[in-house]
């Protein structure tokens, strides 16, 4: 809605009171990398150089925008340009503009490219995390960024910021903020959060009203797109069988990584007659079929446990001890490939879930990364005392297209595609799911790969 004398798709917003600015602009709702570049923000204000917020639009990128205009020291107005077509003139004196930057028209690209050469107003610019940017402005707008990642790649940060958005609620009602229980936090870690913090906002309100008291569970937790209007499900429920299409892949997988070692066996079998003449054809048929009939051997193993586990019993778990004895399980496989582990964890790492849970998980991913990390790599471990394990390898192109597949919907998976997702992975997110948990991959660059297995944090 315009202001009277203002042109049609321009706002002025009215100044965001100073401390809660400061809370917008501090840990944990800022990344630490955006707090390390706040100070070259509020300098560009006195030069009159652009920031740009790379920040999905949930974060939210209008409150960032009205949060570092408060603290830059601007007299003069916010104004916030709407649609592709924005008017860029006339402007108020002294304005700051605020803007989302990816989605200008050519004209409108054009205009700013003025404004900005005129010195004519600041320019706090949006745009998604990947957007593309105008080529005529890309590089301007180079100079001040700060950087915004989605919820859904800060999971290790998640309790501290509905803590804070818990806090920010309680002191608008005059009350005192209630707690997460560990399993609504396994729920919330579990989410894929496509509205970013606004929804987390808006899910963590919902909750405290259903509540009704000074503790938030599981079952207080609804969703976007939930049926019912609490969330229907305890974070530890029993185990639901697979259905429908994730049925289907599970066995697609699993039919994929039988094959596998059966092709190789066949092809030798194929070739038995020269076999029996050649002594070094021979002891080269004897190891690959032992390798081959291991494999399928401990992978039916395998499915065999995951379908045995039961109702998950959650207790407190000492990581440490855990990731040591896992380790020590696929010892020979890393020497074998010369993998360098290395290893951090605060003191003490804990979590509160089913120990069988955990530990099937946990020897799924070690058995599942051994295969995927290339010979005389890094593996680096890190557990935190909020249970969060972190696995970091490098991964080829290819493993790491599959391994963000974990994050997607069984849909996402093309059923025809001959190079599936590792099963140890997918058993691995579902015994994880099962116990309040869950697996995200985040992928970095180069072809560094990063597991995050997220676990109730112990009371």
């Amino acid at each position: 809605m315009s202001t009277r004398g203002e042109a049609p798709g321009t706002v002025v917003l009215p100044p965001l009171a100073p401390e809660i600015a400061a809370a917008v602009l501090s840990a944990p709702r800022l990344p630490g990398d955006a707090m390390a570049r706040l100070p070259l923000a509020r300098g560009a204000a006195r030069l009159l150089v652009p920031v740009l917020i790379r920040a999905p639009a949930g974060a939210p990128r209008l409150l960032l925008a009205r949060a570092v205009h408060a603290t830059a020291g601007r007299r003069g107005p916010l104004v916030a340009f709407t649609g592709r077509r924005p008017p860029l003139a006339p402007l108020p004196s002294d304005a700051t503009l605020c803007l989302d930057v990816a989605r200008l028209a050519p004209e409108a690209v054009l205009a700013l490219e003025a404004t900005l050469d005129d010195g004519a107003a600041w320019v706090l610019a949006g745009a998604e995390p990947q957007a593309a940017l105008p080529a005529p402005l890309a590089a301007r707008l180079g100079a001040v960024v700060l950087p915004v990642a989605p919820l859904r790649t800060r999971l290790a940060e998640l309790p501290a910021l509905a803590e804070s958005l818990l806090a920010a609620l309680a002191r608008r009602a005059g009350v005192g903020a209630p707690r997460l229980s560990p399993g609504a936090l396994a729920r919330l870690a579990a989410h894929g959060w496509p509205g970013d913090l606004a929804e987390l906002e808006v899910t963590l309100a919902r909750a405290w009203l259903i509540a009704g008291g000074d503790t938030i569970d599981a079952e207080h937790l609804a969703f976007a797109g939930d049926a019912a209007g609490i969330a229907p499900a305890n974070a530890f429920a029993a185990p639901a069988p697979a259905h429908g299409a994730e049925l289907e892949l599970l066995l697609a997988e699993l039919a994929h990584e039988v094959r596998n070692p059966l092709v190789t066996i066949k092809t030798f079998a194929d070739h038995l007659p020269d076999l029996l003449e050649d002594a070094e054809l021979r002891q080269r048929f004897a190891a690959l079929t032992q390798e081959g009939i291991a494999r399928i051997d401990g992978l039916l193993e395998s499915v065999i446990e995951f379908a045995r586990l039961g109702t998950p019993r959650p207790e407190t778990i000492e990581l440490g001890p855990l990731l040591d004895r896992l380790l020590a399980e696929v010892e020979p496989a890393l020497a074998e490939r010369a993998v360098r582990v290395r290893q951090a964890r605060d003191e003490p790492a804990r979590c509160t879930a089913d120990p069988s849970h955990v530990a099937y998980a946990l020897r799924n991913l070690f058995a599942g990364v051994v295969r995927e990390v290339p010979p005389r790599e890094d593996l680096a471990i890190e557990a935190s005392a909020n249970g969060v394990v972190t696995l970091r390898f490098a991964a080829g192109a290819q493993a790491a297209a599959h391994l963000r597949r974990l994050t997607g919907s069984p849909g996402d998976a093309e059923l025809g595609d001959p190079a599936f997702l590792p099963l140890a992975f997918r058993l691995a997110r579902q015994a994880l799911e099962w116990s309040g948990g869950g697996l995200a991959v985040v992928p970095e660059a180069g072809t560094a790969t990063t597991l995050v297995v997220r676990l109730p944090a112990a009371g």
